[in-house]
């Protein structure tokens, strides 16, 4: 039961506030794998993320995001907080998007379950981050997720037609399977404000 919960993180490029209930894939043969993503990186808020491969040969990613948050009242005190993802590369006629979720068996992550109890645990919902790969080069990434803001204005025109629910005032549930996910992934490539921060990464050498 364990292995179904996810930690809603809050992250940069992973706090999308439009996730995904199903993968874009679980077929391996659709994954892919770019060697040019491995390493360490920074984005354009100073977040650091380290990426690696899961196991030797294995198109899944380990993605751990390292952020300094400042500690109420005290400015002149940090703390890092650490979170770990797993990731897939998807390549979706050119387009390539990747699928992040929870990495359930960091130790850390183990332990933050624990914590909480079996009983909360099991009540959280598993879902999927979907990132936009615009570009993948030596020593910069160049990524975004899906603006709600955008996506909603989108919905109300409808100029998109996508199955979702609203599971709170802030979040945006996609509910599509993954085949038709991946087709909707597509159709909102027509509209540029669907990804309108594009966060940029560069290697940390």
């Amino acid at each position: 039961m364990k292995k179904m919960i996810v930690l809603l993180l809050v992250i940069t490029i992973f706090t999308s506030c439009v996730r995904s209930l199903y993968p874009i894939t679980e077929d391996e043969k659709e994954m892919i794998f770019k060697k040019e993503l491995l390493g360490r990186w920074k984005d354009n808020e100073g977040v650091q993320y380290f990426i690696d491969t899961l196991n030797p040969g294995s198109k899944v990613y380990t993605i751990e995001i390292i952020e300094s948050n400042d500690i109420p009242q005290s400015p002149d005190k940090h703390f890092w907080d650490t979170s770990y993802f797993l990731g897939v590369l998807v390549n979706i006629k050119g387009k390539f998007f990747l699928d992040c979720t929870a990495d359930l068996e960091q130790p850390a992550v183990k332990l933050a379950v624990k914590k909480m109890g079996e009983s909360t645990a099991n009540s959280l919902l598993p879902t999927h981050s979907i990132i936009r790969i615009f570009s993948i080069e030596q020593n910069s990434i160049e990524c975004s997720s899906i603006d709600k803001d955008n996506f909603l204005v989108l919905l109300k025109q409808k100029r998109i037609n996508i199955r979702y629910e609203s599971i709170n005032k802030d979040d945006i549930l996609l509910t599509e399977k993954s085949k038709m996910l991946q087709q909707k992934l597509i159709e909102l490539e027509k509209f540029p404000s669907i990804y309108k921060e594009k966060n940029h990464l560069t290697r940390i050498r």
